[in-house]
């Protein structure tokens, strides 16, 4: 535990500079998805959210691997990515937290966004050929990173302003079930009931999704994440969410080397 902690603290800066990137160089452009999509669809679909169930990692790792499983995740991936929309809830949990149990999958892996794009994240509204370029960086993006959740709903709002809607429609589908996914790990209230996620970006989409700002973030031990939120109506102080799994695939892959 000792030295998951010892980690987790040498890579709370990358944390941090996540955070205010979320919020400084991404508030204008959540402004401008909630505009052009409205506002009901911020809040992850919640009349359609699954019942709550703390997902078993190990049992999942095991099915991602096995070539006779349902879930075997190189048919997974194919599903996903073709333009199957019958994925269950059980292989879009399996598919987003199988990920994790990848070799190629590292939960602090970055893609370098050009300062051009950077620029269209502060804009509210694009033309044409900044959409262009919003859609192609996304697509980069998630040939790299294939569950960022940012560069999806960027990828949906360039094809939707476009008038690329069935396109953008598959997006939407996997984006939901990406999602439900998540939110059917727990529900965030406490470090026993915390949402289960695999990249620490994705914390701050969930909350931001569901209408909320972030104000800070929180490492409680032995590994839960806790992210502090503005003052709001509902009187919710913050959400947990548990990264043991984020934390021991780093340390087996990039520490204890």
């Amino acid at each position: 535990r000792q030295r998951q902690m010892c980690i987790r603290d040498s890579l709370l800066p990358e944390a941090t500079r996540n955070f205010e990137y979320i919020i400084k160089k991404m508030k204008h452009f959540i402004i401008a998805i909630i505009l052009f999509f409205g506002i009901s669809s911020m809040h992850i679909y919640s009349a359609e959210t699954a019942t709550v169930e703390i997902p078993d990692m190990e049992k999942i790792e095991n099915a991602v691997r096995d070539s006779r499983s349902p879930y075997y995740y190189p048919d997974l991936m194919k599903k996903y990515l073709g333009n199957d929309t019958t994925m269950t809830l059980q292989d879009f949990r399996h598919l987003y937290l199988g990920y994790a149990s990848q070799e190629d999958y590292n939960p602090y892996r970055t893609v370098e966004i050009p300062e051009r794009i950077e620029k269209l994240y502060a804009q509210t509204v694009h033309t044409e050929s900044e959409c262009d370029s919003l859609i192609k960086y996304a697509r980069i993006a998630l040939s790299d990173i294939p569950f960022d959740l940012r560069q999806i709903n960027f990828l949906i709002y360039g094809l939707r302003q476009k008038g690329e809607t069935e396109e953008a429609n598959l997006w939407e589908y996997r984006l939901k079930g990406i999602i439900q996914a998540i939110l059917s790990t727990g529900d965030g209230k406490a470090p026993e009931t915390a949402w289960f996620v695999i990249y620490p970006a994705d914390e701050y989409n969930i909350v931001n999704r569901q209408g909320f700002t972030a104000t800070e973030f929180t490492f409680v031990e032995p590994y839960f994440d806790y992210i502090s939120i503005e003052k709001n109506p509902l009187k919710i102080e913050g959400f947990y969410f548990n990264v043991k799994k984020l934390l021991k695939e780093y340390n087996r892959k990039f520490y204890e080397r």
